[in-house]
């Protein structure tokens, strides 16, 4: 009886600090978006210099963030990794990349200009109905797990847990990839002008267009026709057009 009092415990204490390393990494990349620097480590590179240093910063964040996701690799690491914790994983080494990044990060400009109002207030407004937007896509998606937390407590529990089904709801009747789109309002969505932002903007963008294209490979594989027929009615990132009657569709 104590060892299974100690070992849901454990369990649920690991989930807990996935959670908050999720969770962390994303309030110390969006303290270090605000200032585009955190001023902990600066090492006196030239503009030059910084722009290749930060270059490889975000490099060594899409290939972990893309690399570790795609099915291959997946299939290539449940050789040494269980299932229902390679999700946790993701989510722990996502968070070491993302925080590296904003940690690391060298200023490239010296002199950012900061827009004066109303377009300040204006942008501002747009970065955080993006953000509100972000949680309206969280709950569209049926039996999600954004840390891996709940195949952890699954296993625990000795119960498996139903794949996610291929559903279309809330924004992703507006666009196939809700969240890459909202990322990029809120890259670009800011009253700072420099040469780091329009640097990490522009790399993160390409990085998000060409990780969509990636995805949607496995997605296909997924879901098979289902997702082909969601590609001729959804645009992929921008949603130029009015949403698509699938609401609520579902194909296994």
């Amino acid at each position: 009886m104590r060892n299974d009092k100690f070992s849901e415990v454990l369990v649920y204490g690991f989930a807990g600090v996935t959670v908050l390393a999720g969770v962390g990494s994303f309030v110390v990349f969006g303290r270090f978006l605000d200032r585009m620097s955190l001023g902990i480590f600066q090492f006196g590179l030239s503009p030059v210099a910084a722009a290749f240093f930060d270059a490889a910063l975000c490099l060594t964040f899409f290939i972990q963030h893309s690399g570790m996701v795609r099915r291959s690799f997946r299939k290539w690491s449940e050789q040494w990794i269980p299932t229902w914790l390679s999700r946790a994983l993701y989510t722990f080494t996502s968070a070491f990349a993302l925080v590296l990044l904003s940690v690391l990060w060298q200023p490239v400009d010296a002199a950012p200009l900061m827009l004066d109002r109303p377009l300040n207030l204006l942008l501002r407004a747009v970065a955080v109905l993006a953000l509100f937007s972000f949680a309206w896509t969280f709950v569209s998606i049926e039996g999600f797990d954004a840390f891996g937390t709940g195949d952890v407590l699954a296993r625990f529990s000795r119960r498996s847990r139903p794949p996610v089904p291929f559903s279309v709801n809330g924004p992703y009747r507006w666009v196939r990839h809700p969240f890459y789109f909202l990322a990029v309002v809120m890259l670009w969505a800011s009253p700072v002008i420099s040469g780091d932002r329009l640097l990490l903007n522009t790399l993160f963008t390409i990085w998000i267009v060409l990780g969509a294209r990636w995805e949607e490979r496995d997605l296909i594989v997924q879901y098979g026709d289902a997702y082909r027929r969601y590609q001729a009615e959804v645009p992929m990132l921008l949603p130029w057009r009015l949403p698509a009657k699938l609401a609520g569709a579902v194909a296994h």
